[in-house]
């Protein structure tokens, strides 16, 4: 299914050759992300990110970068994470070679533009303002800072309008050169190109990629003995609320396949527990769903909703009524065979094209440094036992590990510490 080599400059390549696609997709991923940055500087790996497609040497600007992919039809874009920093290239496979000098291009001759920089600071903060003004994202965010408090963590991506203003270009660029070296880097090819030559082809575009050792982050520190609650007070039409848990169940954690198909059976899909239970029957809830978020040393266990103001107690406590049911009596055979075969169908579509396919081998190798294949996912799926995911109720679900994070016209938190307990 796939192919992994440590190039000779020690850059890792992942190859995946589909004959069954018309497309290829270059995504590379560099191991840095907001978790190894430093509060004078939060929000510096997003900007970087964004810096990327303002020129090079040989792409003087945006727009030769832009024209040059548009002129293809290609999709190009960049994301940042905790961890991660990543930019891909997907286009008809016959334009390959363009892909792969345009993004190497990008990650070796960047210019940095002093000018560029300080226009783009008023991008990213109007980017800040407009996930501010998006209550069901920023209630995410602002989950994670009550969980993490003020380290890295807990951190906006995107930084804060004071760190935003304050990035120079020797910041920008030490960063940079700290960070963007062949040892914390992959390049990862997935679609239909021509095997015999796709090494050479990646060495000819990213053999001068800069030398260095990927830089440890600090550990992420936590702490937690009884339910915690962060209330935003805004006027909102409906009131968003995610209601979390500590698991401690990382992503190379045994524990997670467990953990991720119990949150199948709580809240994965229109037939799971939450949607029938709070939205269906109750009409409590427009939009409900649980998750895990789980990265290299930290994890919890999520549920979102977004509710009418007038019935958030009532929502809140329904939710928790379900947490406590699963957690007292258990999912049954029958809910776990149903949400393994949710989970082979969704990760077997999830692969089928050529940009899914680069995630789903990249990802692996960024955050876990190994790849499991689609055969070996599909086992550990159903290797899971009910005693296990059981078990894992039972140690997540407890007060001390509670998190509340709501955002709408509430000020006062009595009203609702009051209610943020099961047994």
């Amino acid at each position: 299914m796939f192919k992994k080599e440590i190039l000779k400059n020690n850059l890792r390549l992942i190859t995946a050759h589909t004959k069954d696609t018309k497309t290829i997709t270059v995504l590379v991923l560099v191991g840095v992300g907001s978790k190894y940055e430093t509060k004078n500087i939060s929000g510096i790996s997003h900007f970087l990110e964004h810096m990327m497609f303002k020129g090079t040497k040989k792409r003087k600007d945006t727009l030769a970068i832009s024209s040059e992919l548009d002129s293809i039809g290609a999709e190009y874009n960049a994301f940042t994470g905790n961890e991660y920093t990543g930019y891909y290239v997907k286009a008809d496979a016959s334009h390959l070679e363009l892909a792969l000098d345009v993004v190497a291009d990008m990650l070796l001759n960047s210019k940095f533009d002093s000018k560029e920089i300080e226009k783009e600071k008023g991008v990213v903060i109007e980017e800040i303002n407009m996930y501010k003004d998006n209550p069901a994202r920023q209630v995410s965010q602002n989950l994670e800072s009550l969980i993490y408090g003020d380290q890295p963590a807990g951190w906006d991506i995107a930084g804060t309008r004071d760190t935003v203003t304050s990035f120079t270009r020797k910041d920008i660029n030490g960063y940079f050169e700290s960070h963007y070296t062949n040892e914390n880097t992959i390049v990862c090819v997935a679609g239909n190109f021509e095997k015999k030559s796709i090494k050479e082809k990646v060495e000819k575009y990213f053999s001068n990629l800069r030398k260095g050792e990927r830089l440890e982050k600090k550990k992420v520190l936590e702490s937690q003995k009884e339910p915690k609650l962060g209330i935003e007070h805004k006027k909102t039409d409906q009131s968003h609320l995610v209601l979390a848990f500590r698991s401690f169940i990382s992503v190379t954690d045994k524990k997670l396949m467990a953990e991720s198909l119990l949150a199948n059976i709580l809240g994965g899909n229109m037939s799971s527990r939450l949607f029938i239970n709070i939205r269906e029957k109750q009409g409590l809830a427009y939009y409900i769903g649980a998750g895990t978020d789980s990265s290299a040393d930290t994890g919890y266990f999520y549920i979102r909703a977004g509710v009418d103001n007038k019935r958030v107690q009532g929502a809140i406590k329904g939710i928790l009524a379900e947490v406590k049911k699963v957690k007292q009596r258990g999912v049954t055979a029958a809910e776990l065979k149903k949400a393994k075969e949710y989970f082979k169908g969704k990760t077997v579509m999830g692969i089928e094209s050529s940009d899914e396919l680069a995630e789903f081998l990249g990802f692996q190798e960024i955050l876990k440094n190994e790849i499991l294949t689609l055969e070996e996912v599909i086992k550990k799926i159903d290797a899971v036992s009910l005693a296990e995911v059981n078990k894992i109720a039972k140690e997540v679900f407890q007060n001390k590990n509670m998190n509340l994070a709501l955002i709408g016209p509430f000020k006062d938190k009595k009203e609702f510490e009051n209610i943020l307990k099961i047994s």
